[in-house]
Order: C-alpha cells, then structure tokens, then sequence
C-alpha cells in the first residue's frame, strides 16, 4: 500500500462506525476520505456528520444541503481571517447566525462560543478584536439588523493627541494608554458587542440590540472613565462618533462613513466629547 493511501486508511478507520471530527476534517481535505464515507454511510452520511459537530439530526436531503453551505462558510471565513478556523467553529458560526436553525448548539472539540478564536484574532497589546474581525463582525450584524428589524450602533473611538503622548513621553507610555484603554472598553461593553483596534489610536464597538440612547450612554460612560485614568504624567481623553442604523444604510461602508463623520465633527468640535451622525444636509 502506497504512504498516500496508508494514510488515508489509518483516518478512515472508526471505532464503531462512529464518525470523528478527525474523519470530518480530513473528508474535506481529501477526495479519497469523502467518497470513501458516501460509500460507506450512503445518504445518511451527511445527517451524521450534523449530528456529531452540532448533536441535532437534520433529514439526510437537508443536511447535504446545509453541509455544502457549511463548507463555502468555512471558505470564507478562511480568507476573511487568513487562517482555517475549522469546520467546528465555521459550522457553528453558520448554523447560528446565518441559517438560525441552531437551537442549542453543542461542540465536541474545545469551548468555542463564537466564531472568533481568541488567540489569533486579538490585538495582543490592547486585546480588542483586529480590524479583520471587525469587518466580519460588523457585516454580520448589519445583516442580521435587516433581518430581524432591530437596531444596530457603531462607535468611532479616537484617542486625542495621542503623537503627543508618544512625543512627550514615549512609545512605551503610548503603549500603557492604548493597553490600558482597551481593557477599560472590553470591561464596559456586553458580551454580545464588538471591540476593536481599528487602526493606530482609532478603536470601535459595534453595538446591536441596543435603542440609540442606550449606545450613546455607553460611549458617554466609556469616555467619561477613560478622562479619568491617571498615568504616570499625564492624562487622555478620546472623541467617539456614533452611527444608527436606518433605512439609507445599505453597507458596512456606509456605517462606517458615518461614523467617521461624527468622529471628525467630534474632533473639530472640541474633542473630549461624543457626536452622533444626524445626516446629511
């Protein structure tokens, strides 16, 4: 037997007919396993394939049907995270947030309650989210927002003078403030929220299921707290520009723009305050 085909007898092996996330993975990767597992399964294979990632039983013509559309998910959440995330969390992420089909979800690999992996979609200095992710994130909510009709908010966080500090006191102290200040946002916001390090000194949160006041207030608290933190040898404040869902908002770009607007009027304004996008004149 050839080292190929060794090896593709070694994963096909199973204990009791059962199949195993090891053999779910490697049939994606290879043709051989796959064709090996419609044999031997017939049209059952792909009910259990759902039962073992998800422990709920979908009828054999469904389950083939949502199991393809799991795989395009993990395709592109692969290219949006430039890394495999595995089928575990791309099936869950689907089931959950873009089929709605998944009642009580239960994984059989490690504690994932989300999409996101922690360890390598993470800033490492302030711990929110990297800008890939939020993209993803905001595209999600904004899609479930037309969905279910609900609201939807994002906030444009910019830290004030922030070439100063690294100017005035070094980069080292820069860092302090930037880690500082994002855990003092992941410690404010709802697990259901998204924080982020937009770029630089420019951080967001998106904010859905929220009324419009209520993200406000949130952007007021977490501006408010971060006035108050006192380093070393000095203090900062942030400007934060918030956006609403409405009808005119048609793309993450859009809501986006806006927020920026705010952010920008925010900043010529005074700084050290929060605007909401009122619309254009």
């Amino acid at each position: 037997m050839k080292g190929d085909q060794k090896q593709y007898a070694d994963l096909i092996k199973t204990e009791n007919s059962t199949l195993s996330l090891e053999n779910i993975e490697s049939s994606i990767r290879h043709k051989n396993i796959r064709k090996h597992f419609e044999k031997e399964y017939g049209e059952k294979l792909y009910s259990e394939i759902l039962l073992v990632l998800t422990h709920e039983r979908y009828e054999p013509e469904k389950a083939k049907l949502i199991w393809n559309k799991i795989t395009l998910h993990l395709d592109n959440l692969t290219k949006i995270l430039d890394r495999n995330p595995g089928i575990v969390v791309a099936t869950l992420d689907y089931l959950s947030n873009f089929q709605n089909s998944l009642l009580s979800p239960v994984l059989v690999q490690e504690d994932k309650s989300d999409f996101i992996s922690e360890t390598t979609t993470r800033d490492g200095l302030t711990q929110l989210y990297l800008k890939n992710v939020f993209n993803f994130a905001l595209e999600k909510e904004l899609e479930k927002s037309f969905r279910s009709k609900k609201n939807l908010s994002l906030l444009m966080i910019d830290i004030d003078d922030f070439k100063q500090v690294n100017d005035n006191y070094g980069h080292l102290e820069g860092d302090e403030a930037l880690r500082t200040i994002g855990k003092l946002i992941n410690e404010n916001i709802r697990k259901m929220d998204t924080a982020a390090r937009y770029g630089g000194e420019e951080l967001a949160i998106i904010v859905p299921e929220s009324t419009p006041s209520e993200a406000v207030l949130l952007a007021q608290r977490i501006r408010e707290k971060i006035s108050k933190i006192k380093f070393s040898s000095y203090s900062v404040t942030v400007s934060i520009g918030v956006c609403h869902s409405s009808l005119d908002i048609k793309t993450t770009n859009d809501m986006i723009s806006r927020a920026d607007e705010a952010l920008y009027e925010a900043k010529q304004s005074g700084k050290n305050r929060v605007v909401v996008f009122k619309g254009r004149k």
